[in-house]
């Protein structure tokens, strides 16, 4: 219960933050609030044994001998690697977890600094962290989670640091190489010296070439079923932004790619991995890319001048993918 009632805590203070647009507000109470949230997290996971397999499969791993002959974890040794290491430097499970978790909110603050200060160009996190793909990534899919932060940041600074956010790319695919169909996202962004036309070109392509090869490399990732399957509603959200998007630049297409770069090839994806019935690969590759959507939305809140509409977006975005969690039986569990 503890857990929840920080989870509504911290969104409740979100919502304060950004109607406020109070940049101390941000950096001196809902960050170190954050922090605290993920405490809480970790201490009712381990003491009170609220945690789901996977995390507590990567607390009985980081104990384990690695196996550098056992392609398992050969394929993403970074991660492997990295948890072991931690392991061995705290001896505690609960420390390294504390640990791995203030990482990777320092690289959120990182990305988020890329934005302007004004107006609470920042505030990017506060969308993220109690969104419903951020609640199952930091409670169940931490892996998966920790490289879709390791890719955003990639994507956040690839246009101006190139070779560092192809570094980033390739560290984030051998955490979970799902990321590897995130490809497009990164390419239309920058690719080399070649113009926004031929990018889109190539995103396009390559999207629709992991489509087609997707059936011949399913043999490296499980792919039954999981119980509740919200790829749909994934695909749905992203048909609906197409919609609303083209609509506002209808005049000029090529706004759709600048504001929200990430739309249409994700939109491609989804298309095509419901298409071949992968309801897993839809689902998971589906909850890495809205994170992306959430960050060039927000980014583009930052260009919106009037404050009502900017407010307007924000909370719609906070709204949108924090809801979610009080009506989805699976999400709450976690926080009970």
């Amino acid at each position: 219960m503890l857990e929840y009632i920080s989870y509504i805590i911290l969104l409740c203070l979100g919502l304060f933050t950004v109607i406020t647009e109070n940049r101390s507000i941000l950096r001196y109470i809902y960050i170190p609030s954050a922090i605290i949230f993920m405490l809480i997290v970790r201490l009712h996971g381990f003491e009170l044994g609220g945690y789901q397999k996977d995390i507590m499969t990567y607390s009985l791993e980081m104990k384990g001998l690695l196996l550098l002959t056992d392609f398992y974890y050969l394929r993403e040794f970074v991660f492997w690697f990295f948890l072991r290491l931690c392991f061995t430097v705290f001896s505690s499970d609960l420390v390294t977890f504390f640990f791995l978790d203030f990482l990777w909110l320092l690289i959120l603050i990182k990305i988020c600094k890329y934005n302007s200060s004004k107006k609470l160009g920042k505030g990017l996190i506060i969308i993220l962290m109690t969104s419903f793909p951020f609640l199952f990534g930091y409670q169940n899919i931490y892996r998966q989670f920790y490289a879709s932060i390791i890719l955003l940041y990639s994507y956040s600074i690839i246009d101006k640091k190139y070779n560092k956010g192809i570094f980033l790319f390739i560290i984030s695919v051998f955490i979970h190489n799902l990321t590897l169909f995130i490809a497009p996202l990164l390419l239309i962004k920058k690719f080399f010296k070649f113009k926004l036309s031929d990018r889109i070109i190539l995103s396009s392509v390559l999207s629709q070439l992991i489509i087609l090869v997707l059936p011949f490399v399913l043999f490296l990732k499980a792919s039954a079923v999981t119980k509740f399957d919200l790829s749909i509603l994934y695909l749905f959200l992203f048909l609906v932004a197409i919609i609303i998007i083209v609509l506002k630049f209808k005049d000029n297409i090529y706004h759709v790619y600048n504001v929200t770069p990430s739309l249409i090839p994700s939109s491609i994806l989804m298309c095509g991995f419901i298409f071949l019935r992968q309801e897993m690969i839809a689902e998971r590759i589906g909850m890495m890319l809205l994170i992306f959507l959430m960050y060039d939305l927000y980014k583009y809140s930052n260009t919106i001048q009037s404050k009502f509409n900017r407010l307007s977006l924000r909370l719609l975005l906070l709204l949108i993918f924090t809801l979610p969690v009080f009506f989805s039986e699976s999400s709450l569990k976690f926080l009970y």
